[in-house]
Order: structure tokens, then sequence, then C-alpha cells
């Protein structure tokens, strides 16, 4: 709090009077369009990985793509992200914010198909801001997947993003950068939304000159204007656990003194696929799962004056299923599939890091071992398991080992929420 004036100034020329008044004036002003008793209310998901219908018939070539890959739910990405919208549109929050990897390779045609589900959000009175990934833009895997094979499609490029995704973020923006497509979204008077891209402008995952600049003349003004700043983006700004390389921003430490030199003290990201809450002194970054995989959640944030209350919910896909009608067991008992499906996959990745081992038994407990522990992972609960299965991990001289390791060898809390004072 400013000290007040001494009497004696005041005074000394009308001039000099006239100025404080005016900068009093000013001030007043300034915290008039703050609301001390703030209430606002948004969701956030990560990492859609949409895939337009139209662009697979669940073929041979597809379904040895998906299973082969990370555990992601492809097969029902149609209906994963129905449900997820429909959801939204119940809910009913102020906004749903988007970071980013909302296509699964890229294409236009997902892009598109995509934008056209969003605007049912947007007609049901809920503001949708959206971020590139590191997989929308500019994309030379995009593909339309067909029988035993595929063929490319058009992907698009930053601009073509900016242009399907104009009404989610992008027009009514009180700023937007011009060297990338960061913006600045006003949710209220007095509560700022700053959108960090760093896929479409410059060096991938990372935060040019220029964006930087632009960064700090919007949290200038925010100061300015005494309101809070919550930051978004794809890519991470600290480092969970071993995921450094090709996750963190690349110079995330200059995006960081920033943030400190103006006080801004949450940040939102996804990008990991798993859910994680990092904390580096006065400074929290929260990093949503990805909602295409087990267990498909999102995050719901509650701002109360100067208290903000992060959680997630999973995606009720199977009571949604049963609702429309659907016949898909999968889909009915979709919560038990996902999971299974990410055990599956951590389970054969397992088995193939340990071929060699001589004692098959213990290779398959061990197997066994990382799926239980890599599922819990995804889903931001540490599963309880043998110390002595760990210690044959880290003995195994394997990749996996030195994976589970980094989050096994301690305790944790559980990463699905988080309160924070602003």
């Amino acid at each position: 709090m400013k000290k007040k004036r001494n009497s004696r100034w005041i005074g000394t020329t009308c001039c000099l009077a006239a100025a404080g008044i005016a900068a009093i004036s000013l001030t007043l002003t300034a915290l008039s369009n703050v609301d001390h008793n703030m209430q606002a209310e948004f969701m956030i998901a990560t990492d859609l990985h949409y895939l337009s219908p139209k662009l697979t018939d669940h073929g041979s070539f597809f379904t040895s793509l998906i299973e082969n890959a990370d555990g992601k739910t492809m097969a029902y990405s149609e209906e994963v992200t129905e449900a997820f919208v429909d959801t939204v549109i119940e809910k009913k929050p102020e906004a749903l914010i988007l970071t980013g990897d909302l296509t699964f390779n890229g294409a236009k045609k997902s892009h598109k198909d995509l934008a056209k589900k969003l605007k049912r959000v947007t007609k049901a009175g809920i503001q949708v801001l959206v971020l590139s990934g590191n997989h929308d833009l500019n994309s030379t895997v995009g593909a339309s997947f067909k029988g035993d094979g595929y063929q490319p499609v058009e992907g698009v490029t930053r601009e073509e993003f900016e242009e399907i995704y104009k009404d989610f973020g992008f027009d009514g923006a009180c700023s937007r950068d011009n060297a990338s497509s960061s913006y600045v979204w006003e949710m209220k008077p007095g509560l700022k939304l700053l959108m960090l891209d760093v896929n479409g402008g410059g060096k991938q995952g990372t935060v040019s000159d220029e964006t930087l600049s632009w960064l700090e003349e919007q949290l200038k003004k925010a100061k300015k204007e005494h309101a809070k700043v919550l930051s978004f983006s794809h890519q991470n700004l600290l480092a969970h656990s071993m995921y450094t390389n090709g996750y963190v921003i690349s110079n995330s430490e200059r995006v960081l003194n920033l943030y400190e030199k103006y006080q801004v003290s949450v940040h939102f990201s996804g990008h990991l696929h798993i859910q994680h809450i990092e904390e580096q002194e006065r400074f929290t970054e929260i990093a949503t799962s990805a909602l295409s995989v087990a267990p498909t959640q999102y995050g719901k944030v509650i701002i109360t004056g100067n208290s903000l209350k992060y959680s997630t919910n999973s995606v009720d896909v199977s009571h949604w299923a049963a609702d429309k009608g659907i016949t898909d067991e999968n889909l009915l008992h979709f919560d038990t599939y996902a999971e299974n499906y990410l055990a599956d996959n951590s389970y054969r990745q397992a088995r193939a890091a340990l071929k060699d081992m001589e004692d098959d038994e213990m290779a398959e407990t061990m197997a066994r071992y990382h799926a239980v522990q890599n599922t819990g992972y995804y889903a931001g609960v540490q599963a309880k398991g043998q110390k002595a299965l760990l210690e044959a991990w880290k003995n195994s001289g394997t990749f996996l080992g030195i994976y589970l390791s980094s989050f096994c060898d301690k305790a944790w809390e559980n990463q699905n929420h988080k309160v924070i004072l602003l």
C-alpha cells in the first residue's frame, strides 16, 4: 500500500496539486473497475487430438497405428468430443478454454469439424478460447486413413487456424500479438486471460523477442488497471518430473521473470497428457491431463475474490452414450475401457522393454506393475506398489526404470485439486 502523501507537499504549487488530484482520480477509476468480490468460473481442457470421422474408416492401418501409440482413445475421438461438448453446455461455465493439440494430426478437416462443435458451445452463451498445440499447425503428417493405408490431407497455417477459430478468442480479444497467435481476453473487469502461443510464430516451443515485448506491454497494462492475470499455454513453463526437452518452453525463464515482476502467480498448460501440478516459490503451473487419454479429464476453475480453486472431472461418456441409445459396450462402460486401454498400452511397452529378461515370470510381474503405476500417474493419483518391483525396474537398465523412479520414488499428493491465493 502506498504511504499517504506528506501534507506539506499539497500546498507547494497549484500544478503539483492538480497533478496529485489527477493521479488519485486515475487510481480510483482503475480500482472502481475491479470487483474485489469477484466471482468467475471456467472449464479447461487440453489435448483433445480430435480426428474428424470423415478421415478414418477404422481400418487395419488406423487400428494398428493407434494401438501402438500412447494410449489415446482415438477409436472414439468423435464420441468423446461430442460427450465433452454436451457436458460443457450442460454445466454452462462462463468460458471454456482449450490449450492446444486440438487435433490428432493437424488436418484442416478436423479443425473445421471441431470448430462447428465449438460453435454450439458459443451459441449456448459460453465463450470459447483456444490455443494451438504442436500437433495443430503446418502439419506434414495430416492424413485420411482407409483400409490398410492412408492418404496425405491438407493442414492449416497459423493464419488459417486463426480464421477457422476466429470466434473462439481471436475476434474480440482486447489485444493480439502480431508475431504469434497470442492474445489477451478480458473475461470480466479486473480479470484478464493471457493466451500465450508458442506454436504459431517463429521457432516452435519458444517465445520470440517480439512476443516477449508484447507480453510485457500487456502485463504493464494489467498492473496499471489493477487486473488479475491468469496465463495459459500449450507447452509448459516449469519442468514436471522428468518431462523437460520438448515439453518446457525453451526460454521459459524469460517468461517466468516477467511473471514474477508483474505478480502473475498461476499458469495453465497441457502437452504432458498427465495430470500434474508443479510449484516454484510463489508460482503454480497446472497441467491438465489429455481429454483423449484415460481418465478423459477436464479442469474446473472457480475464482472467489482472491481465491482460485481448481479441480478435475471425467467426461461421463457412458451416461452420454446411454442417453443417445448407443449399444457399443466400450462406450457404455467407457471409464473401464479407457483405463484398460491405457494400461494395456503401458503393459505392452513394459514387456517390450524387458524382452531380453531371462525370468519371464518376473518380467510379467514388472510389466503389470508398470501398467498400474503409469495409469495412476496419468490420472494424477499415486498408485500403491511394491518397493521390490520398483527396485527391480531401477536395476533393469531401461528407460522405463528411470521413468518409474521419477514419480514412484517419493510420496506425492493427489494432483486433481488445488487452492491458490491470487
